[in-house]
């Protein structure tokens, strides 16, 4: 029998360039007040994840230098196939500019705190089964 599936680890170039390829992710971190995992449409300058919150939101935390995590996938479940991409970084780095394709948040009302996240790791994968 033929076995047509995979799960393939992907190096830090690869899940850099899928990073390129979306504009929505979740951001997670140890909060005051718990484990958070807060969904963002996101930019990159560089390297830099960037994403706009409001003062007060949960997000807003992220102003400082914070260690978090931040993942992005892309799944078809008609197909079984998929990949996933996890950052390891810290929030807070600072962005100059916001790229000239940033998508504008889904969360309505002005989000005009802009967060950075500095990767210092990447991990990833892509699946398909049988």
């Amino acid at each position: 029998m033929a076995q047509y599936g995979h799960l393939t680890t992907l190096d830090a170039a690869e899940c850099r360039l899928l990073l390129a390829t979306r504009t929505f992710g979740r951001v997670g971190w140890n909060s005051a007040s718990g484990v958070q995992i807060l969904p963002v449409s996101y930019g990159l300058v560089d390297d830099v994840i960037v994403f706009r919150t409001m003062a007060g939101s949960p997000l807003a935390e992220l102003v400082r230098p914070v260690e978090v995590s931040f993942q992005v996938d892309d799944l078809d479940a008609d197909t079984s196939t998929g990949w996933s991409v996890l950052v390891h970084g810290t929030s807070g780095a600072p962005v100059a500019s916001l790229p000239a394709n940033m998508p504008s948040p889904w969360a309505p009302g002005d989000r005009p705190m802009v967060i950075g996240i500095q990767p210092d790791h990447y991990a990833g994968r892509s699946i398909a089964a049988d």
